[in-house]
Parts: C-alpha cells; sequence; structure tokens
C-alpha cells in the first residue's frame, strides 16, 4: 500500500477510535451523573447504575425507549447534553464512513486514470515511431536523389508558376 493511502487509513482509523472512546465516556459520564443526581429519588424510574447506563447508551444513540426517565430538572439538563453527544457522534460516524468511501472511490479512480494514461501514452509511442520511421525514408530518399535532378526539378517548378 503506498504510504500517502496508509496514513489517509491511519487517520481514519485514529477518528473512529476517538469517536468509540468518546461515546464510551458519554456513555458512562451520562449514566454516572443520572444515577448520582436521582439514583436515589423515589419518584425516578433509575433504580440502579445498570438503569442509569442503559438509559445513557439508548439516550445516545437515539432509540431512547422511554423505560427510564429523568425526573428532575439537573437529569434532564444530563439528558440534553448526551441527546447533543449522541447526535454528535452519529454525525461523525456518518462522516467516517463517507469518507472511507470517498478515498476507495478515489483511489479506484486514480488507478483507472493511471491505466488509461498509460495506454495512451503506448500508443502515442507507437504513433511517433511510425511518424520518425516515415521521416527517415523521406530523408532516404531525399539524399539517394542526385544533386542535378533537384536543382532541375526544383526549377521547373518554378518555371511553372
Amino acid at each position: 500500500m503506498p504510504r500517502k493511502q496508509r496514513l489517509t487509513w491511519t487517520v481514519v482509523l485514529r477518528l473512529a477510535v476517538v469517536v468509540t472512546g468518546f461515546a464510551s465516556l458519554v456513555v458512562l459520564g451520562g449514566g454516572t451523573a443520572l444515577w448520582l443526581v436521582e439514583g436515589e429519588r423515589p419518584d425516578s424510574t433509575i433504580r440502579s447504575w445498570g438503569d442509569a447506563l442503559w438509559w445513557s447508551l439508548t439516550t445516545m444513540t437515539t432509540v431512547g425507549y422511554g423505560d427510564h426517565i429523568p425526573v428532575t430538572t439537573t437529569g434532564r439538563l444530563i439528558a440534553a447534553a448526551v441527546m447533543v453527544a449522541g447526535v454528535a457522534v452519529i454525525g461523525t460516524v456518518a462522516a467516517i464512513v463517507a469518507l472511507a468511501v470517498a478515498l476507495r472511490v478515489a483511489h479506484e479512480e486514480e488507478l483507472a486514470l493511471e491505466a488509461a494514461a498509460e495506454t495512451l501514452e503506448q500508443r502515442l509511442d507507437m504513433r511517433l515511431a511510425r511518424i520518425e520511421e516515415q521521416l527517415a525514408g523521406l530523408d532516404a530518399r531525399l539524399q539517394a536523389w542526385p544533386t542535378a535532378s533537384v536543382d532541375d526539378a526544383v526549377g521547373s517548378g518554378r518555371d511553372d508558376q
């Protein structure tokens, strides 16, 4: 794999790792924050840290089953932050996939253009070689003509004008 292409795929892989890490932090941070805020409230649907993580994951991925919901203003602010982060993660994942596909298509197009250019170059080289052969043949024929007959031919051409 060429260095430039390897570098580009390395960037895509790094982006994927960063997005995965960010999403994991949002799930863990949002779930933990909601558990700390609402875990012991009697009217809360969050009964355990696992419930809070499940809520955070479903909220971040925009699935949001509604089985667990924040009931406090602070919990709802945490929910808003998790929602915004989830939309950002989904958009970033879509952008990374689009980038990977675009890189692949661009690489294939580049290979096709290089092949077409090589074919065209070979055709032009063959045509140039034929022209050079024809010129060499004409030059040889001109060299073979006696000088007097060339002068006569040139002179007779002027008289006709």
